[in-house]
C-alpha cells in the first residue's frame, strides 16, 4: 500500500471513528493503532473497520510508551506501506490543493519525510464535547504566526528511517531528511509555520470537560505533565474562524447542493449529522488487502532503548550544567550517527557553555558543510557569535532566520541585543517591541537573553504591561 498512519492512543474511544472516516476519505490505506491500556480496550470501540480490515491493533502497556510504539509500528509494519504517518487523535491532516493525501506525498517521494505545521484550535466556546465531532466542532484556532504553531508531525518513509526520537520528528539513514510543503529541511520538531498547501489541524484543548478528562488521563510520551496554562494560552489566542477542514469534507459528501450549502446546519453542535454523513461516505470506500496481525507482546529494541536513554541524558546534562558530560555524549553520538545534524549542534551548544569555542565552530562548520543556512543550525550560530562577541554576526545569522518565518521570542531577544551592543540602539529598541506583547515576567526571567535585553535596554516598566 501507499500510505497508512500509526496511532498510539488511552481511552479515546468517543473519537476514534471520526479519525478513521475522515482519513479514509482522504486516501489512508491502513490504520497501526497501539492501545495504550485503554479503560474500555480500543479493538473493541473499532471492531467494524478491524473485521473489514481497515486497521491493527495492538496492546501496549506502562507509561510513556510513544516513541516505544512507534519504533515497533517502523520495525513490523514498515515494509507493508510506503509512507507512514505518526498523529494523535486530536490531530487531522487536510491538503488544501484539492489533492487527497497520497497524491500530494507522490510530490516528496526523493526525501525522507514531509513535516506537517500543526494549526492548534481551541475549544470555541464549546464547554462540552459538541455532537458533531471535532472537524465541525471546533473552528476557531490559533493564528500562524503564534509560535506555538511551530510544531510540526511527520509522514515518513520507513525504508528511509532508522529510529523516532520525539514524537514529532525521526532520525533519517544518511543521504535522507524531512522537508516541509515548501521543500525547506526540517531537522527537529519545530519549524516556522507554513500551510500554504496542507496544514494539520490540531483540536489539542478540545471543550472545557474534556481538556479536564486530558489532564487526568496524562502523557502518551515522555514530556512534562500537561499544564492548564496551554488551554488558558490556546483559549485566548483562538481567534481565527477555520472552516476548511469541514468544507473538504462537504465536498467529499457529494450531497445535493442546497444541503451542502447549508454549512450551519451540517455542523449543528447539538447534531450528529455531519459524523453519520462521514461514516455513510467512509463505509463505501474499500481498504486494499493486507495481512498484517497484530503481535501478542511488545518488546522494545535495544538500539532504541539506548537511543532514548542517550538523549533523555543529554537534555539532562543541558539544563543542569552539566556541560562536559553533554560534551562527552555528544560526541559519542556524532561518531555513532556522523550523519545527523542534530548532536552537532547538540555538541556545539556544550562546547559554548565551557568557552571552548574553536571546538564549537568545528562542529557547526562541520554541520553547514553538511545542510548550509540550515534552520537549526543557524541558532547555534547565533550564540556562538554573541558568546564570543561578534554581534554583526549574530545579527546576520538572526536574520537569516528570520528568511524561514517569525522568530522564536529568544530569537528576538538575541536580534535587539545584538543590535544594541553594535550601536544600532533605535533599532534594537523597535525589534524588542515586537517581544513585548508576548514577553510575561515569567518569560522575561525564564532565559538570560531575556533578563540581559530587559535590564540593559531599561525595559523592566514595559514587561508585561502588554499583556490582557
Amino acid at each position: 500500500m501507499y500510505l497508512s498512519l500509526c496511532l498510539i492512543a488511552k481511552d479515546e474511544n468517543t473519537y476514534l471513528k471520526e479519525w478513521l472516516d475522515y482519513h479514509i476519505l482522504f486516501g489512508v490505506e491502513h490504520f497501526w493503532i497501539y492501545d495504550n491500556d485503554s479503560t474500555v480496550p480500543l479493538a473493541e470501540s473499532i471492531s467494524d473497520y478491524i473485521q473489514k480490515g481497515w486497521v491493527t491493533c495492538n496492546t501496549i502497556h506502562g507509561k510513556g510508551r510513544q516513541l516505544f510504539a512507534y519504533d515497533h509500528c517502523l520495525q513490523t509494519y514498515g515494509h507493508y506501506s510506503r509512507w507512514i504517518g505518526f498523529i494523535d487523535t486530536d490531530e487531522f491532516i487536510l491538503p488544501k490543493t484539492g489533492k487527497d493525501i497520497p497524491e500530494f506525498l507522490r510530490d516528496f517521494e526523493q526525501y525522507g519525510g514531509l513535516a506537517l505545521s500543526s494549526l492548534f484550535f481551541g475549544p470555541g466556546g464549546n464547554q462540552n464535547r459538541p455532537r458533531c465531532g471535532q472537524v465541525a466542532g471546533y473552528l476557531m484556532r490559533t493564528p500562524e504566526e503564534l509560535s506555538k504553531n511551530r510544531s510540526v508531525k511527520a509522514i515518513i518513509q520507513p525504508e528511509k528511517v532508522m529510529f523516532p526520537v520525539s514524537p514529532h520528528s525521526f532520525m533519517f539513514r544518511e543521504g535522507y531528511y524531512c522537508v516541509n510543503e515548501q521543500g525547506s529541511r526540517v531537522d527537529t520538531q519545530y519549524f516556522p509555520c507554513s500551510v500554504q498547501k496542507i496544514q494539520l489541524n490540531h483540536y489539542y484543548t478540545r471543550s472545557a470537560q474534556e481538556w479536564k478528562d486530558k489532564l487526568s488521563r496524562g502523557r502518551g510520551d515522555m514530556g512534562d505533565a500537561y499544564s492548564n496554562q496551554r488551554w488558558i494560552d490556546i483559549s485566548k489566542n483562538s481567534t481565527v474562524r477555520d472552516e476548511a477542514a469541514p468544507w473538504a469534507i462537504i465536498h467529499h459528501l457529494k450531497l445535493p447542493p442546497a444541503r451542502a450549502r447549508n454549512f450551519a446546519a451540517l455542523t449543528d453542535p447539538t447534531s450528529t449529522q455531519f459524523l453519520g454523513l462521514m461514516s455513510t461516505a467512509a463505509e463505501s470506500v474499500l481498504p486494499p488487502p493486507c495481512n498484517a496481525a497484530p503481535v501478542e507482546e511488545i518488546t522494545d529494541r535495544k538500539e532504541m532503548v539506548d537511543l532514548i536513554k542517550d538523549l533523555l541524558d543529554g537534555m539532562d546534562y543541558m539544563g543542569s550544567g552539566r556541560f562536559l558530560e553533554a560534551r562527552q555524549l555528544y560526541s559519542r553520538l556524532i561518531r555513532q550517527f556522523p550523519h545527523d545534524l542534530n548532536f552537532y549542534g547538540n555538541f556545539a551548544s556544550a562546547c559554548i557553555e565551557m568557552k571552548d569555542f574553536p571546538a564549537a565552530w568545528e562542529a557547526l562548520a562541520q554541520g553547514w558543510r553538511m545542510s548550509p543556512r540550515n534552520w537549526t543550525l543557524l541558532f547555534c550560530m547565533v550564540d556562538y557569535f554573541y558568546a564570543i562577541g561578534d554581534y554583526a554576526q549574530a545579527e546576520k545569522c538572526s536574520y537569516l532566520i528570520q528568511s524561514y518565518g517569525n522568530l522564536e521570542p529568544l530569537g528576538v531577544a538575541a536580534l535587539a541585543l545584538s543590535q544594541w551592543k553594535q550601536g544600532k540602539k533605535e533599532q534594537a529598541m523597535e525589534t524588542a517591541r515586537l517581544l513585548l506583547p508576548q514577553l510575561t515576567p515569567e518569560l522575561a526571567s525564564s532565559h538570560v537573553l531575556f533578563q540581559e535585553m530587559v535590564s540593559l535596554m531599561n525595559l523592566e516598566g514595559k514587561v508585561g504591561h502588554d499583556q490582557k
